[in-house]
C-alpha cells in the first residue's frame, strides 16, 4: 500500500488523459505507427486498467444514446433550409453515431472517461436493483430527510427519477436524454454537427461554403437550450446543497451506500472532501485502488466500511473476488489517515496539471 500511495503514483486517475489504451506503448515511443500501439496495447494490456464487456457495453450505450439524441435535435433545428433538409431525408436514420465508430478519434479522452463513469453507475444500479433488504418502502436514507421538507422531497424524487433515465435499456443509437454538463455536451453537439455537415456538402444540394453557417447556428440554439441541471449528477448535488449542514451526519453515507444512491454517496463524499462528484463517481467507478482507498480512509471509513464499498463497487470491478477484497482489506488496514488525506490533496489538483504531471513521470521513468 504504501508504494501505491507514494507521491510518485499516478494522480489524475479515471479521468486522466492518457487512458487511453494505447497511452502506455505510445508513451516517449511516437515513431510505432498507431496501429501497432493499439494491438500491443491490446495484446499485452495494463493489469491496472480493468476492462469488462458490461461496462464497455454501458458506456456505449450512453455514448450513442446521447450522440443520437443530440443528432435529432439537430435535424429538427435544420427543417427550416429546404435544402439541407432534403440533403439528410437522404439519410433518415441516425449517421452521427456510426460516424463516430468509424472515426473514434473524435472523441476527446475526458468525455469517454465521463461516459465510462455513467455508464458504471449505471451497471451498478441495475445489478443490485433495489436497496438493502427494504424493497418499496421507506429507505433509511429517506427517513433521515425530515417528512415535512417538500423541498427535500423534490430534491430526492428528481435525483431518483434522474437515476432511472440511465436505467433504460436499449440499443447504442436508442436516444437519450443528453443531460451532460455543458462543456461535454458542447463536444458532443460539435461532433454531432460536424458529422451532418459533412453529409450535407457531399449531396451537392446545396453550396459546401453555406453548410456550416446554417448547421452552427442551429447548433448554438440547442447549446443555449441545454440544461445540465436535469442529470442526476446535478441532482444529487442539489440535494446535498438544501441538506445543509445534516449532510455531515455520520450515518447518511452509510445509508446512502446500502439504499444503493451512489452519486447521492459521491455528492455526500465531494462535500466533505471538498471535490466534485463527479470526479468522486470517477475514482469509486473506475480509479486505482489506491485511490478508493485513500477516498474512504479520508472520510473516516472503519475496515468494515471499506469492505461494504469494495462489496457495493463489484459490479464494476469483476477483480474484486472475495480472495482479493480480503487483499485489499488488509491493506487497507496499514493506510493512515495521514497517508490518505495526502492522496486526496493532490487529486484536488487541476485536471489539467494533474494529467500533464503524471505524463511526464511516464516518460521520463
Amino acid at each position: 500500500m504504501l508504494a501505491d500511495m507514494s507521491a510518485f503514483s499516478p494522480l489524475i486517475g479515471p479521468t486522466q488523459a492518457d487512458s487511453w489504451p494505447m497511452a502506455r506503448v505510445m508513451a516517449g515511443m511516437s515513431a510505432v505507427p498507431v496501429g501497432h500501439a493499439i494491438d500491443l496495447a491490446f495484446f499485452f494490456p495494463d493489469e491496472d486498467q480493468e476492462r469488462h464487456d458490461a461496462l464497455v457495453a454501458e458506456t456505449r450505450r450512453h455514448l450513442g444514446g446521447c450522440l443520437t439524441a443530440i443528432e435529432i435535435g439537430l435535424r429538427l433545428g435544420l427543417e427550416e433550409t429546404p435544402e439541407i433538409a432534403a440533403a439528410l431525408a437522404q439519410w433518415p436514420h441516425p449517421v452521427c453515431w456510426p460516424t463516430l465508430c468509424a472515426q473514434p478519434t473524435l472523441l476527446g479522452p475526458a468525455l469517454l472517461a465521463h461516459m465510462r463513469m455513467r455508464g458504471g453507475i449505471s451497471l451498478m444500479l441495475r445489478q443490485f436493483g433495489g436497496p438493502d433488504g427494504n424493497p418499496g418502502g421507506e429507505s433509511e436514507a429517506e427517513s433521515l430527510f425530515p417528512a415535512d421538507d417538500p423541498a427535500l422531497g423534490n430534491a430526492l424524487a428528481a435525483l431518483m427519477l434522474a437515476e432511472g433515465r440511465w436505467l433504460l435499456t436499449g440499443a447504442d443509437d436508442q436516444p437519450m436524454l443528453p443531460d451532460l454538463p455543458a462543456h461535454f455536451f458542447s463536444e458532443l453537439l460539435w461532433t454531432a454537427a460536424a458529422s451532418l455537415a459533412a453529409i450535407v456538402q457531399r449531396s451537392g444540394l446545396i453550396e459546401p461554403d453555406a453548410v456550416v453557417p446554417l448547421v452552427e447556428a442551429a447548433a448554438e440554439r440547442l447549446l443555449m437550450r441545454h440544461d445540465e441541471a436535469a442529470g442526476p449528477i446535478a441532482a444529487a448535488d442539489r440535494l446535498v446543497r438544501q441538506l445543509g449542514e445534516r449532510a455531515d451526519a455520520p450515518e447518511l453515507m452509510g445509508a446512502a451506500l446500502g439504499q444503493r444512491r451512489f452519486l447521492l454517496f459521491a455528492a455526500l463524499a465531494g462535500r466533505r472532501l471538498r471535490m466534485e462528484s463527479g470526479q468522486a463517481a470517477d475514482i469509486l467507478v473506475t480509479g486505482p485502488m489506491a485511490h478508493v482507498a485513500a477516498l474512504c480512509r479520508a472520510l473516516g471509513g472503519s475496515d468494515a466500511d471499506y469492505r461494504h464499498l469494495l462489496l457495493a463497487l463489484r459490479p464494476v470491478r469483476p477483480s474484486l473476488s472475495d480472495s482479493a477484497i480480503v487483499g485489499e482489506a488488509m491493506r487497507y488496514q496499514e493506510l493512515t489517515v495521514a497517508q490518505a488525506d495526502a492522496v486526496v490533496n493532490a487529486l484536488r489538483a487541476p485536471a489539467a496539471l494533474r494529467a500533464r504531471l503524471d505524463h511526464l513521470r511516464r516518460i521520463g521513468g
